[in-house]
């Protein structure tokens, strides 16, 4: 997903400068690097094989995990494909509560 700040076309020096800054610090964070969508679910039973629809236009290669709590998470990353992520999930004390952002990184830059 590489995008095109056509900064060039700005008349104004301080604004174009601002401007190419941004992309500086968006080009430096990982985070903005890629697609991603932030989940949170619970569940509730020790399960394996979960299917859990990402609703991404992509299959997802990488999966960031901020939290789980009550629990552990194994992802299956081999089975993902255009419509769900897969997981094995042991949950210690019931509700399981996993955040997480999913989605693909990429090394594209905005382009200034």
């Amino acid at each position: 997903m590489k995008k095109k700040l056509y900064v060039s076309q700005i008349d104004d020096p301080f604004i174009q400068q601002n401007f190419k800054t941004f992309g500086e610090i968006f080009n430096g964070s990982p985070f903005l690097k890629g697609e991603w969508r932030f989940i949170e679910f619970q569940i509730t039973n020790t399960k394996t094989g979960v299917k859990l629809a990402h609703n991404l236009p992509f299959t997802p290669a990488d999966v960031l995990v901020t939290s789980v709590i009550n629990g552990t998470l194994n992802l299956k990353y081999a089975q993902f494909d255009d419509t769900y992520i897969v997981f094995d999930a042991t949950v210690t004390t019931a509700p399981m509560t996993v955040r997480a952002l999913i989605g693909k990184y990429t090394e594209d830059t905005i382009g200034v």
